[in-house]
């Protein structure tokens, strides 16, 4: 039976894979909800900017202006740090994608070796049973030519009591 003996290792890189996935996954969905709320922020600027267009066109008092001006400007400073937010969720996520492809790098290094080992394995396997094989055969016919020379042996000598009796 094959047994690879860096098993143990094996499965910890497997692990250690599985664990750099699930990082990876929820870097993803940081990342998501960074850029759902930077699009949220946008919209809201948006919004923001057709309200006071259409205040400044309407003819709206100073005062209601310039708290839409503020909640403008807080607008744009909140969207500064969610573009912020973004791009560190984005350098998250390839960080943690460089991990898993290390990780699932390391693995595969190991799954090769296994591989090997067990195809090294199998090979010396056979060998051994084809050596067994030929000794099982080397003995039968060993024992097949020393029964035929007892045979020949034994009518050799029948033949030659026969002829001393003639």
């Amino acid at each position: 039976m094959f047994r690879f003996r860096l098993q143990r290792v094996l499965q910890l890189r497997e692990q250690y894979e599985q664990a750099r996935a699930k990082e990876l996954a929820a870097a993803c969905d940081a990342a998501d909800r960074a850029i759902n709320a930077e699009a949220a922020l946008q919209s809201m600027r948006t919004n923001s900017k057709l309200e006071i267009r259409n205040a400044t066109d309407g003819g709206s008092r100073i005062g209601y202006l310039s708290r839409l001006d503020e909640a403008l400007s807080s607008l744009e400073e909140r969207l500064v740090v969610a573009c912020d937010a973004v791009q560190e969720a984005d350098a998250g996520v390839h960080q943690a994608r460089l991990l898993l492809e290390e990780a699932a790098r390391d693995r595969r290094v190991l799954d090769r070796l296994k591989s090997h080992h067990a195809d090294t394995w199998r090979s010396e396997q056979a060998h051994q049973d084809r050596i067994r094989m030929d000794e099982v055969a080397l003995v039968q016919y060993v024992r097949k030519r020393g029964s035929q020379a007892d045979e020949a042996r034994e009518t050799t000598s029948a033949d030659d009591s026969d002829g001393a009796s003639a």
